[in-house]
Formats: C-alpha cells, structure tokens, sequence
C-alpha cells in the first residue's frame, strides 16, 4: 500500500438515461463518439482512465492543471464537433490518495466524484486546491460559487465553477436561502427559487454504495391470502435498509421473481454484490424468522441475522426488522452505520403502531398494489378503518386510510362523494401525528391533482414525499408519472428514470407517460411503439390512448379493432371517455387530442 497526490477527473453524460430510452441505438453512437473525443483528450494531457461506466469515466493526472486543461478542451471539442454528442458535468479535484493492489482509494477520487454533479452541464466544477494550482495558467476564468458541502466529506470544500456565467445560479440559490422573507410577494419569489434548487437535489440524487437485493421473505404454512404479512415485512427490511445513502437497495418489486436465491443469476441481472432472503412463520402467538445473507460477488454465505424467535406482537415485528437491517449494515461495513443504533431506531420505534392488527391493515393496503383487486381494496379498506379507531396514534394507518379513498375514487370501487374530504382529512391527521411521514405527502400530492388543485400545490406536496423517501422507485414512478401529467414532462420523466435505476425489474406502465407525450407532440409512430413496451392489452386506459394513435396515424382499421377492445374491457367507456384522462389531472390540450383520436376511430364522443 502506497500513498500519492495526483489531480482526478470525474465526468458523466448529461440526459444519458433519458436518452436511451427515446432511442437505444441512436444514444449509444452518440455515447461512443463522445467518448472517443474525451479519451483522446484525456491521453493527450496525461491523464490515465482508472474506472469507466456506461456514461461516465475517472481520470488520474500528474498534476491539477493537467486535469483542468483536459477538462476545458473535452468540454470546447464536445461543443464543437458536429455530431449529436452528449453534454457532459465534469468535477476535478487535486488530493491525496492510497494505491491498494492497483485500485486508488481516498478523497482525492471520492471529492471530485462528489463535484462533477454539481457542475452545470457542459461545465465544470473543481475545488478550491485546484483553483490555486491554475491561477495564471489557462485562458478560461472559473468563478467561485462559496463553500459547499459535499456528501461524505467532513469539511465544506471551497467551489469554484465554469463557465463563469454558471456561477450566478448558485450564488442565487445561497441567497435565496439567507434572504430574510418579510413580504408576502418576496415568500412567493423564494418559494420559486427553492423549490427549483431542492428540485436539482431531488433529480441529481442516488444512493451510493454497495448494491443489496432483499428478497421477498417466504411465509411458512401461510394460505395464499395471509402472505402478505411476509411480503410486507420484507419490504419494511427493505426500507429501513434506504436510510443509508451509501448503500444501493433494489426495489422489493425487482427482486420479486427470484423465488428462490439463484446467486450467479441475480448478479448477473441486477448486477447485485448482496442478497438477503428469509422465511418467516406465524404460530401459536409465536414469530420465528430465519435469513440468509450471500455475497453474491463470489456466491459466498455471510454471517446472516437470526435466528429470531419472538412473540407474536408489534413490538416484537419491529425489534426482529431493525436487527437484521443493523446486522446487515454492519456486516457490509457502511459507513453511516452507527446511527441505526441509537437515533433511526428510536424514531422507527417511536413511530410503530400498539398492536399488531394496526399493523397487518397497513401491510395489507400495500398488498392491493399487486393486481388492483376491488375485493382486497375492499379488505384493506374495512381493516384500516378498525385500525384508526384501535390505535388512533399510528400515523402509517392514517396516511394509508387516506390512499384508500384515493383510490376508490381512481378505480371506481365504492367510490364516496365525500372521498376527498376523507382522504384530506386523514392524510392531514397522518402528518399531526408524524410531520416526517412521506406516505401522507405522497396521497395529499395526488389528491391534490385529482381535484383540480393549483398545480404548484401538487408539486410542493410530491416534492416533499421524495425528500422524505428518496429511494422508493414505486413513489418516485407514480409521482413522476403524475408530474407529467400536469405537464412537467421533463421532470416526470427524470422521476420515473431515476425509478427505473433502483428497480431495474419495474412495471411495464412506467413507460406509459412516453406513450402519451410522443402522442401529443404528434409522434403517433412512436406512441404506438411504446404502447408495445407498455404491453398492457388489459388496461383501457392504454388501450384507448392506443386508439387514439393509430387513428391519428391514419390506420383506421387498426384504430377500429383497438377500439372494439377498450369497449369490451369497459362497456361504459363511452359514456365519459373523458373521465379517465381528467381524473388524474391530465392537460386538457392533452384530453382533448386523445378525444379527437378517438371520434376519428369511430367513437361517439359527448362533447
């Protein structure tokens, strides 16, 4: 083990997800021409490529302004050439580091990765060491942006950004959030700013770390209607295991096919380093989980949490999920640790419910989720409303009380005229009881859009939900899908992206907002293909934004026999075809396009 100072290069491709799912081929030979200008550039000043990904490389240099210049001239060739390249955020810093059997590890690399997504795109972000080090030396001017915190580092780094034009944006948000508010006029322009600077964090950020994929746990002697509690403690492992921002934590959904641990497989298809499976069993008031933790780089069997044999209590469900998510964490080695031993585990456990029964209505509502079945909404429903009145402190019960409204009015099941006042009145209940509940954010942002609130109501609220809950690829999807909705296709989209990386296994109607946004911006052959991908013939709603293209299309015999379908899963689509569309907040110009697919199809719509 040696230790050196070298000046590192950090850059990664702007919109490459994004990209890549509006077109594969074409985003990939953007990609490849982009690199190979960047590679080139990077050898012509002496930097050494020490890890690559798909859309992003790290660069060692002998000294900080050889860094910098590779830096400004990738950024000026990109712009140049004529080719379709990719933007690129480039972070570079100059520290020390250790070398360990040919891998360099210390904060001279893990600073400058922390940089470049702070960088504008097509810019560059580099410390303030670096900045010394070129005074004098290049032509370009970098702007100082203040002293910034960077995830995992202890001190504040001094920031210093290019183009100097870029430098303004950040100096705005700093002061935005100094600025003393004394009118109602300067609260509004605040709100505005912070709002699109907590917006960046929200879009930029993804766990780090080890990738850890949880298994659904197997409920032993359980019938098919009673595994819910299995699936539902598991996803609760799961969650508890998302607190750590250095760690990568599939979704539960993702990994939901393995039903049993194929080591080589889920390496090879999710690309996980660690699995975590179990069984659980419930028996004469008794609780016995079992686990088994891999390490799946080389297939290798950890030290696994348990066996735990309890009570079968609320308490004891929660003390059994904090000690297997803590011996995981613990067995991984992350670094952020130590506070589920005191602070996270205190607040899980202040927040858990008095009886078990609270607890199995809202693992039950969570179980609605995997096939829309009005009869287990129906289930969910009657037992959180028991669940309430039985521990009316449990804010979880509340919140999910609340989606239970919601979506008898969004799936037409016993469907309330009073359902938003209900859902408003329980969701606000949920947040008295626990400000820091996402879920109750998460249903007041899209019961907001479904009554027609202002949209920036809608926004604050979803904005909200994920600074809460970052990592939940399921929140993240719905509320990126709702976003555009609204209109917010960019934001929707980066939403919904960002969900797919931490759910690589997702849902087929993730997708279902490129259908509709290459609809209204008049793409009809691309809206159809990607009603392929979303590959829901069951589903009226697709099937008749479906209609509406081919029609728009000018293939009237397909858009006929799609039509015939949409009739046949909802003989009464025809009475409100609107109805759908404007109940979760859609556009109206968006609305009224698919209306005017749709009468062309030969429907017979009510004006």
């Amino acid at each position: 083990m040696s230790r050196k100072l070298a000046g590192f290069l950090v850059a990664d491709a702007v919109s490459y997800s994004a990209r890549m799912e509006e077109n594969e081929a074409k985003a990939l030979a953007a990609l490849s021409n982009s690199r190979a200008i960047i590679d080139g550039i990077l050898a012509e000043h002496q930097g050494s490529i020490i890890a690559t990904a798909a859309d992003s490389v790290i660069a060692e240099f002998p000294s900080a302004l050889d860094a910098v210049r590779a830096a400004l001239d990738a950024q000026a060739q990109l712009e140049r050439d004529e080719a379709d390249n990719f933007r690129f955020r480039i972070g570079v810093h100059f520290g020390d580091v250790v070398q360990q059997d040919g891998t360099l590890l210390g904060d001279g690399v893990n600073i400058a990765a922390r940089l470049e997504p702070l960088a504008p795109n097509g810019g560059i972000v580099i410390s303030g060491v670096v900045a010394d080090q070129i005074v004098g030396k290049v032509d370009a001017r970098f702007a100082s942006i203040g002293k910034h915190s960077v995830k995992n580092i202890a001190r504040p780094v001094d920031l210093y950004c290019w183009p100097e034009t870029a430098a303004k944006s950040y100096r705005r948000r700093k002061l935005m959030r100094l600025w003393p508010i004394a009118t109602v006029a300067l609260i509004a322009v605040a709100s505005v700013f912070a709002w699109f600077a907590r917006q960046e964090e929200v879009d930029q950020g993804m766990p780090t770390g080890p990738k850890i994929a949880v298994l659904p746990f197997e409920e032993v002697g359980a019938g098919a209607e009673e595994v819910f509690f299995a699936d539902g403690l598991s996803r609760d492992i799961n969650a508890y295991l998302t607190k750590f921002s250095n760690l990568f934590v599939f979704s539960l959904s993702s990994t939901r096919e393995y039903s049993e641990v194929d080591c080589a497989t889920i390496r090879r298809e999710l690309n996980a380093d660690f699995i975590l499976s179990g069984t659980v069993r419930r028996a004469d008031e008794s609780l016995r989980v079992t686990t088994s933790f891999t390490d799946a780089r080389d297939c290798v069997q950890l030290n696994a949490p348990g066996p735990f044999t309890r009570d079968l209590s609320a308490q004891s469900v929660i003390d059994v999920q904090i000690e297997i998510a803590r011996k995981v964490v613990s067995e991984i080695g992350s670094a952020d640790a130590p506070i589920f031993d005191a602070k996270l585990a205190r607040a899980i456990e202040e927040k858990a419910p008095e009886n078990l029964n609270a607890y199995e209505c809202v693992l039950l509502s969570y179980w609605f989720y995997e096939n829309f079945e009005p009869d287990r909404h129906r289930r969910a429903r009657d037992c959180l409303m028991g669940a309430v009145k039985s521990d009316p402190d449990y804010s979880l019960a509340w919140s999910r009380l609340a989606f239970s409204h919601i979506e008898s009015k969004k799936y037409s099941i016993d469907t309330k005229d009073s359902w938003d006042e209900d859902s408003l009145r329980a969701a606000q209940r949920a947040i008295d009881l626990d400000p820091a509940n996402p879920d109750a954010y998460y249903a007041l942002a899209i019961r907001s859009q479904m009554v027609g609130d202002a949209p920036d109501v809608f926004a604050n609220h979803a904005r909200k939900a994920i600074e809460l809950n970052p990592y939940d690829s399921f929140v993240l999807a719905d509320l990126g899908t709702w976003m555009a909705y609204s209109g917010q296709w960019d934001t929707g989209k980066e939403w919904v992206t960002r969900a797919k990386a931490l759910n690589p296994k997702h849902q087929s109607w993730w997708d279902f907002i490129w259908q509709l946004h290459s609809f209204l911006q008049g793409d009809y052959s691309a809206s159809i293909a990607h009603a392929q991908t979303v590959n829901l013939p069951g589903n009226y709603m697709v099937q008749a934004a479906l209609t509406a293209a081919h029609a728009m299309n000018g293939d009237q015999e397909m858009a006929e026999r799609t039509l015939e379908k949409v009739l046949e899963l909802k003989p009464d689509y025809a009475e409100d075809p609107r109805q759908p569309f404007r109940a979760r907040g859609m556009e109206k110009v968006l609305v009224d396009k698919l209306m005017e697919g749709l009468t062309m199809a030969g429907l017979d719509v009510p004006t």
